[in-house]
């Protein structure tokens, strides 16, 4: 029954403070947070961080029952991770390392008696590191591109002036040559030698 109390005044306290706003805290990955609310308690009583993610799905972060006694964490929080103060004024979280996983709000409370109490909600909002990881790749992606851009722009520059230089040195012959582009060359032939004339003969003959 207790319980069940419990969980009706933490869905009407999330349902106030998401109208109303809270307080919220932006840290980054692998940093150090603190999270604070004022010590309601006038009387040894037992305190306690909340933490309640989307979906309406809450757990317990940690308790204690006063100042003096040890810190009890809740099941799937370690002590390496959190901790939990109290003093005169203030009841702090301290949570290290903080991931994406951390996120939600945060809030404490008390419980005397059957009565429970939820104050100074924080929500803790732990930026993706995902996103600036993205954001870094689409800027080493667009330098690539460009420099591969240019660089073929470069090449194909490069071999159009190569092709023009050796069509200027060696310039291939046309087909269809026009008569002003045809050279003449005159052709000697030999004349063979003729044969040799027979010298006359005179054959005198006496008559008598």
């Amino acid at each position: 029954m207790m319980n069940f109390t419990f969980r009706a005044a933490l869905l009407c306290t999330f349902s106030f403070f998401s109208v109303s706003g809270f307080l919220t805290v932006e840290a980054q990955p692998g940093e150090e947070v603190t999270l604070m609310c004022n010590n309601f308690t006038i009387s040894p009583s037992n305190v306690f961080w909340y933490r309640l993610t989307s979906g309406a799905n809450f757990s317990c972060v940690s308790s204690m029952s006063s100042s003096a006694t040890n810190v009890l964490l809740c099941e799937g929080f370690h002590k390496d991770k959190f901790d939990m103060t109290s003093n005169i004024t203030n009841l702090s979280l301290n949570i290290k390392t903080v991931d994406v996983s951390d996120s939600g709000l945060y809030f404490c409370g008390c419980c005397k008696e059957g009565f429970s109490a939820l104050v100074s909600p924080t929500y803790l909002k732990v930026q993706e590191k995902s996103d600036e990881n993205t954001n870094l790749m689409v800027v080493i992606l667009g330098g690539l591109t460009l420099f591969l851009v240019m660089l073929v722009i470069g090449l194909m520059v490069k071999i159009r002036k190569l092709q023009k230089a050796d069509g200027d040195k060696d310039p291939q012959p046309s087909q269809n040559l026009s008569s002003d582009d045809l050279n003449y060359a005159t052709v000697t032939f030999a004349k063979r030698g003729g044969r040799r004339e027979m010298e006359p003969t005179v054959v005198y003959a006496a008559t008598r």
